[in-house]
C-alpha cells in the first residue's frame, strides 16, 4: 500500500475481566505496555499519517507514556462504551483530516498485530473498499464446531464454515464509518465493534481477511501469557 491512512485506538475501557491491578491496556508486556505494543506497527508505517487515541479523561497512566507525545500522535476523551470511544476519534479526525481517508481502527488490547497481516488488510482496502465496498476487517474461522444453546442446553450446530471471528483493524472510509457510528448514537443503540454498526447502516458488503490467530485480544490475566509468547515468536517482545 502507497497511500497514507488513518488510525484509532479506543482505550478507555477498565478492562474489569482481566482482574488485574492496572488497566490491561496500560499493563506491560516486557518493557512497553501493551498498548504500545498495539500501536507500534501504525507507529512505524510511514504511510500511517495519524494515529488517534481514545482515552478516559482522567487516563495519566497514558499521559505518562512517551508515546502520547509523538508527532503522529492526537488523543481525544473517550466514553463509558467502545462505540463512544470510537465515535469521539472519528469526530477529532474528522475535523482534522480528509473525510475520504481510509482509517483503521485497532483494539488497544491487541498487541499482537502481525506486519503481513495489516499489509493485505490495507492493501485490499485501498483496492476495494472505494470502488465496491463499505469496509474489510481481520478476522478467522474457528477450527473447533459452533453450537447454539437455549437455557444453558444445546439447541443446534452451526457451519462454522460460515462463521467468522472478528479481529482488528477494522477498516472504512473515515465519513462511512462516522455516519453509521453517529446513527447508532442518535437512535440509542450499542454495537460492541465497527463492522456490526456500519453494516447495520449501510447493509453493504463488509470483507473478512483471515488473519493470524496470534493476533489476539487481551481480555483475561492468562491472555498476557499467551501475548508475551506470541511477541517473542515474531520478534516483538
Amino acid at each position: 500500500m502507497n497511500d497514507e491512512y488513518l488510525a484509532l485506538i479506543p482505550a478507555a475501557g477498565i478492562g474489569t475481566r482481566a482482574q488485574l491491578n492496572t488497566v490491561k491496556q496500560f499493563s506491560k508486556i516486557g518493557e512497553k505496555t501493551i498498548i504500545e505494543h498495539a500501536m507500534d506497527l501504525f507507529i512505524k508505517d510511514e504511510n500511517c499519517k495519524s494515529i488517534c487515541v481514545a482515552t478516559n479523561e482522567d487516563n495519566e497512566l497514558w499521559k505518562a507514556l512517551a508515546i502520547s507525545n509523538h508527532q503522529k500522535v492526537i488523543s481525544c476523551y473517550g466514553g463509558s462504551t467502545r462505540m463512544v470511544s470510537v465515535l469521539a476519534g472519528l469526530e477529532l479526525l474528522m475535523d482534522k483530516e480528509d473525510k475520504s481517508s481510509l482509517v483503521a481502527i485497532h483494539d488497544a488490547a491487541r498487541p499482537c498485530l502481525q506486519k503481513s497481516d495489516l499489509t493485505v488488510l490495507l492493501d485490499y482496502a485501498e483496492e476495494e473498499i472505494k470502488e465496491d465496498g463499505q469496509g474489510a476487517f481481520l478476522a478467522y474461522q474457528p477450527s473447533e464446531s459452533v453450537s447454539q444453546s437455549k437455557k444453558e442446553m444445546i439447541s443446534g450446530v452451526l457451519d462454522r464454515s460460515k462463521i467468522w471471528l472478528s479481529a482488528t483493524p477494522q477498516v472504512f472510509i473515515l465519513e462511512d464509518v462516522f455516519n453509521a457510528l453517529s446513527e447508532a448514537v442518535a437512535q440509542d443503540k450499542n454495537f460492541t465493534d465497527e463492522v456490526s454498526a456500519v453494516y447495520s447502516h449501510f447493509k453493504k458488503e463488509i470483507k473478512p481477511i483471515n488473519s493470524s490467530r496470534m493476533n489476539l485480544k487481551v481480555t483475561k490475566k492468562e491472555d498476557i501469557e499467551v501475548a508475551e509468547l506470541y511477541l517473542k515468536l515474531i520478534g516483538r517482545s
